[in-house]
């Protein structure tokens, strides 16, 4: 349990970081979070933090030059491994729903 709060706490943190545009520091966050949750569950999220700092990039690195969306980023590939990762987390999701509803259950059964 204190490695799912430690891994919580990853994760927060580095949702934080990405709504305040720190996209480097939060992909930092992700990869810890990775290292024991799996790659499969936060690989968009990197994904999509080395998207946007390549974005911050570029469009610093060009003077009001039109931005072309790279291709790379938008592969059936990346597709399908997003598709798994939002599976994944509606399982989880579900997982947790589930037992936060038998606690809730027991919780009321002992009063």
């Amino acid at each position: 349990m204190d490695k799912l709060n430690e891994n919580h706490s990853l994760i927060k943190e580095a949702n934080r970081l990405f709504k305040e545009n720190k996209f480097s520091e939060a992909e930092q966050y992700y990869m810890q979070a990775a290292k024991t949750l799996g790659t499969d569950l936060v690989e968009a999220s990197i994904w999509l933090c080395k998207k946007r700092q390549n974005s911050i990039n570029t469009s610093s690195n060009t003077n009001s030059s039109v931005v072309t969306a790279n291709t790379e980023f938008y592969t059936a590939e990346n597709f399908l491994k997003q598709k798994k990762q939002l599976e994944q987390t509606q399982q989880l999701l579900e997982e947790y729903y589930q037992q936060s509803q038998s606690l809730k259950l027991q919780l009321m059964q002992r009063n």
